[in-house]
């Protein structure tokens, strides 16, 4: 103790003691001075100000570069996106084809994926039905030229008035008949699928003997072969499928829409297609029939479009997405740049002044060009980010904020 009483009552000991508290109390001046002056730790940092309000420092750089626009109502083409699509043949031009007698199939003409004209043949048939019905026209000619002689003798006798009025009119009514019975059997071998060519080939006074009881199966109508069941000397009947043809210069798009879109559906409207297999490619067509019931599992009424396709690109069962056009109509709107997606929210940020916003939850209808339709959230006038919007949402995101704000 005596020792450092003498330190300190030394005048060098003196010096050392105010030298230390002068020192203490300029650390204890700058603690206060950091401690009362909280914006400046917080001038660079992003704060929130309330629930779902944020607010950047008016000295962030960042700050200058944001954008804003004000939602507003404009002249909108709304878009309406189907759950699902499918090509399909178009059924006015698509034939299942069989053949209309029982026989043997003697030869096939046409192959899987052939393009065939209107009326050219795909297999030859040898059916005993078609041989007794060719039959039976050559006797019911034959009849008509023995008639048809018999009536010209009577008419001779007639006017020498060597037979009578009664004996006349009874030839008459035979040659009547007889042709009346001759286009009953014409009719039938027209039904059984021969043309007009090939039963004048019958008026021949004989016929090879392999042939009288052949017929052809024509194509109906231009088109490819997309389904063949048919093979040399198989023995086929009336009920069975041998060829489909399907014309696919036009085809058929069968789309679903959710029940709530119901009252905007309707035939014209027009339709844009998009397949895998031509991802750059849009093919446009129209509206041809809407659903008269609502799918009572999936919530969906169907719509049928129909769309030209002179290069086959769109083939059968394809998968599509299909989007329909409604014609412009005035809608809420803001850019599309403003909305982003937080979670399972889409959002906006509102401006309520310099350097604060509020983060906005919206619901979006259609989209069409740079803007998008507002069903829910805004109001028109309102006033939110465009460009930088994004940055807004990571600032968000980093800070770790809760999402706020009415509806």
């Amino acid at each position: 103790m005596r020792h450092d009483a003498t330190v300190f009552s030394s005048p060098r000991g003196c010096w050392l003691l105010a030298i230390a508290v002068l020192a203490l109390a300029g650390e204890a001046c700058q603690s206060k001075q950091e401690e009362g002056e909280p914006g400046k730790a917080s001038r660079t940092e992003t704060r929130q100000v309330g629930p779902g309000l944020i607010e950047l420092p008016e000295d962030r750089r960042a700050l200058a570069q944001l954008r804003t626009e004000r939602a507003a109502i404009r002249p909108l083409r709304l878009t309406l996106k189907a759950q699902g699509g499918k090509i399909l043949p178009n059924e006015n031009r698509l034939a299942h084809l069989g053949v209309r007698v029982p026989g043997r199939i003697l030869a096939v003409h046409a192959n899987l994926g052939d393009r065939v004209k209107a009326g050219e043949p795909l297999l030859r048939l040898d059916s005993p039905a078609v041989g007794e019905a060719l039959l039976e026209y050559r006797k019911r000619r034959t009849a008509v030229q023995v008639a048809g002689k018999a009536f010209e003798r009577a008419r001779m006798l007639f006017e020498e008035g060597a037979i009578g009025a009664a004996e006349y009119q009874r030839r008459e009514a035979e040659l009547d008949n007889t042709k009346a019975d001759l286009h009953e059997a014409e009719e039938k071998l027209h039904l059984l699928g021969m043309t007009e060519r090939e039963i004048e080939r019958l008026t021949a006074k004989e016929l090879p003997h392999a042939e009288v009881a052949q017929v052809y199966l024509r194509a109906p109508f231009a088109g490819e072969i997309i389904e063949r069941n048919a093979t040399v000397g198989e023995v086929v009947d009336v009920n069975q499928m041998l060829f489909t043809v399907a014309d696919l210069s036009t085809v058929w798009v069968r789309a679903d829409f959710p029940e709530q879109q119901a009252g905007q559906l309707r035939t014209g409207l027009d339709v844009e297609v998009r397949v895998s297999a031509y991802p750059e490619l849009v093919f446009r067509g129209s509206v041809t029939y809407v659903g008269a019931v609502i799918d009572p599992t999936t919530r969906t009424i169907m719509v049928r479009s129909e769309l030209p396709n002179p290069d086959r690109r769109l083939r059968p069962y394809m998968f599509a997405d299909v989007t329909l056009l409604i014609p412009e109509q005035p809608v809420l709107t803001i850019p599309r740049a403003a909305v982003q997606q937080i979670e399972s929210r889409t959002v906006v940020f509102l401006v309520r002044g310099p350097g604060r916003f509020d983060l906005r939850e919206v619901q979006l209808g259609s989209f069409s060009g740079e803007y998008v339709e507002v069903r829910a959230g805004l109001e028109a006038g309102d006033e939110v980010v465009t460009e930088g919007s994004y940055m807004l949402k990571s600032e968000v995101l980093r800070e770790q904020m809760p999402i706020g704000g009415p509806l």
